[in-house]
């Protein structure tokens, strides 16, 4: 007799969230935007990657809304950290000049790096006010992390100190 291996609901629910995050890479976001949908989840991840299809589908009120109900609270990030490195502090630096925002998030990575997943969701944020026009809620939500050195913000504070 052979005994099946059964699937927790969190492993189901892993293996969605990366189909989901493999989908959106894709550019399969109407695919994402449905399992996203029937999921009805709350958890960070999932309202983030909803804003993201919202955001690719030029909805960026929509976006807003999805990430307007995202809770992060900042955490100290002691992976980071603890890397003083020259060669980490190079990559990052490269990191910062790409929109790696706009890429899908997992549960595991907003737990393993919590401050990296709140500047996504202000830079997201910034980047639909920015589609909108509204050029004080850009300077507003994207100066606290402008000290950061992430490309897309430096650029939409220059946009939006010149528009005014």
């Amino acid at each position: 007799m052979m005994i099946s291996p059964s699937t927790s609901n969190n492993e189901n629910s892993q293996e969605t969230e990366l189909l989901i995050i493999q989908m959106m890479l894709q550019q399969r976001y109407k695919e994402a935007y449905e399992l996203l949908s029937t999921q009805k989840s709350t958890q960070t991840a999932a309202l983030y990657n909803m804003a993201l299809c919202l955001h690719w589908s030029e909805n960026y009120q929509g976006a807003l809304t999805w990430l307007d109900s995202i809770r992060l609270v900042p955490q100290v990030n002691n992976l980071s950290q603890s890397i003083a490195s020259s060669d980490y502090h190079g990559i990052m630096q490269k990191q910062n000049q790409t929109n790696d925002y706009l890429n899908g998030m997992s549960e595991a990575y907003i737990k393993h790096f919590p401050i990296l997943a709140l500047d996504a969701v202000v830079r997201l944020k910034v980047n639909c006010w920015l589609k909108l026009g509204n050029f004080p809620k850009v300077i507003a939500i994207a100066t606290p992390i402008a000290h950061k050195g992430y490309r897309d913000i430096t650029e939409a504070i220059k946009l939006a100190d010149t528009s005014r």
